[in-house]
C-alpha cells in the first residue's frame, strides 16, 4: 500500500520534513528590514559551512540552472577560451552557455558514464591559452562523480585560471572542500543535497574572481549582474524581490543539517549508496558508471536491462509511495536514476529496497 507522503528518491526534489514546510508558512516579512537581514546572514553561514569556504555565498531566487548562468554570464569574458571536460547531459549545457555570451569552449570529451583523465585535461591547459575550467562535480544524467577537484586546482596553480564547479547535486551529499581545493566559484541549489525546498540557487564566489566579475565589461544579464548582487550582499539583501518562504525554508533546512553534523550526514548517504548499490549488484542490475572509484553518492544510475523500466516504475510508486526516476536526455530510455539526496537513513532505504525488490522481480 502507498505511503501517504511519497518518498521521492529521484534526483530532486526531495520529500521535505514538517520542520522545513512549517517554516515556509512564517508570515511574510519585508526584504529590506532588520528580520530579513537576520535571516539573510543565517542562511549565508548555514551555506559557508557546507561549502566550506570563507568566500562570500550569494542567495539568488531562482534554480540550480540560475547560478550556473550567474557563472558564465560574469566571470567568463566574450572571446576567451573556457575549458569543459564534457561527459554528460549537464556539461553538455555548460558548453552551449559559453557558446551564447561569446566564448570559446574548449572540450575534453568522454564516454558517458566515463570520466576523462586528469592528464587529458591538464594537457589542454598547457596547450591552450584558457581563462576559465568549469567542472561539473557530479553529472546527474549519468551517477558519476569528479573526485579530481584538489589535484586539478595544483595543476592550474600559479596559472591566471579560474576553477568554477557546479556541485548542483553533490554538496551536502559527499564532502567537498571550496576553499581547500581552490575553487574560485561554486555553485549549488536548495532542493538536492541541502535539503531545502525548489527554487533557490547559491554562489560561492572569491576575491579574485569577483574581481574579474566586476570588470568584465559584457555583463549581458539584469537579473543575474554580479555588480548589483554583490552591493545588495553587503547590505544582507539582494537586488529583487526574494522569495522570502523558500528563504524560511532552507534556513530550516540548514539548521537541521547543523544538528545532524556535518560529518554525519556525508556518512549517512554514503552508506545509503552503498545499500543501493550493493542491492543492485546482489540483483545482477548493471550499474551505468564503468569505474566504481567515479559512481556518484548522490545519484545512482543503472542500466534497463532485464526488466520493463516504465512498468516498474510506475508500479513503485502506485502500489508502494516511493519514486524513482527515468533517465535524462538521450539516457531517458536506457537508463533509471535513483536519487540519494534527501533525509532518508537506512531504515527508509531498507524499506525501499524491499519494495524494489517484489517490483522488480514481478517485471522480469
Amino acid at each position: 500500500m502507498a505511503q501517504k507522503t511519497p518518498m521521492l528518491l529521484i534526483p530532486g526534489p526531495i520529500t521535505l520534513p514538517e520542520r522545513v514546510l512549517k517554516a515556509m508558512a512564517k508570515p511574510i516579512i519585508n526584504h529590506r528590514g532588520e528580520e530579513f537581514h537576520s535571516l539573510y546572514d543565517k542562511v549565508e553561514e548555514g551555506l559557508k559551512h557546507v561549502f566550506q569556504t570563507e568566500n562570500n555565498v550569494y542567495i539568488i531566487s531562482g534554480s540550480g540552472t540560475s547560478g550556473v548562468d550567474m557563472v558564465f554570464q560574469n566571470f567568463v569574458y566574450e572571446g576567451e577560451k573556457v575549458l569543459i571536460p564534457d561527459f554528460g547531459d549537464f556539461t553538455e549545457r555548460a558548453v552551449e552557455n559559453a557558446l551564447k555570451i561569446g566564448a570559446e569552449p574548449v572540450t575534453v570529451k568522454a564516454e558517458w558514464g566515463s570520466l576523462p583523465s586528469l592528464r587529458e585535461i591538464t594537457s589542454v591547459v598547457e596547450e591552450e591559452d584558457v581563462k576559465s575550467v568549469f567542472i561539473l562535480h557530479n553529472e546527474t544524467s549519468t551517477g558519476v562523480t569528479f573526485r579530481m577537484m584538489e589535484e586539478l586546482r595544483n595543476a592550474v596553480r600559479g596559472k591566471d585560471i579560474l576553477v568554477f564547479a557546479d556541485t548542483v547535486s553533490s554538496l551536502g551529499v559527499e564532502p567537498f572542500y571550496t576553499d581547500k581545493w581552490g575553487v574560485d566559484v561554486c555553485v549549488t541549489c536548495s532542493q538536492k543535497g541541502l535539503g531545502g525546498p525548489p527554487g533557490l540557487s547559491f554562489t560561492s564566489v572569491s576575491e579574485r574572481a569577483l574581481e574579474k566579475g566586476l570588470n568584465n565589461p559584457r555583463r549581458r544579464s539584469f537579473y543575474l549582474d554580479i555588480e548589483k548582487i554583490h552591493r545588495f550582499h553587503l547590505k544582507k539583501e539582494t537586488p529583487f524581490t526574494p522569495a522570502i518562504p523558500l528563504i524560511y525554508g532552507i534556513a530550516e533546512a540548514l539548521e537541521i543539517l547543523r544538528e545532524e553534523g556535518y560529518d554525519e550526514r556525508m556518512r549517512r548517504h554514503r552508506e545509503n549508496a552503498e545499500m543501493i548499490y550493493g542491492f543492485l549488484e546482489s540483483e545482477g542490475v548493471e550499474i551505468f558508471p564503468r569505474e566504481k572509484e567515479h559512481r556518484s553518492i548522490s545519484i545512482i544510475v543503472f542500466k534497463n536491462k532485464g526488466f520493463d523500466a516504465p512498468k516498474t516504475i510506475k508500479k513503485l510508486y502506485d502500489e508502494y509511495g516511493i519514486l524513482i526516476a527515468r533517465g535524462m536526455g538521450r539516457l531517458r530510455d536506457e537508463t533509471t536514476r535513483i536519487g540519494n539526496v534527501g533525509y532518508e537513513g537506512k531504515k527508509e532505504i531498507e524499506y525501499f529496497l524491499k519494495s524494489f525488490k517484489t517490483v522488480l522481480n514481478s517485471t522480469r
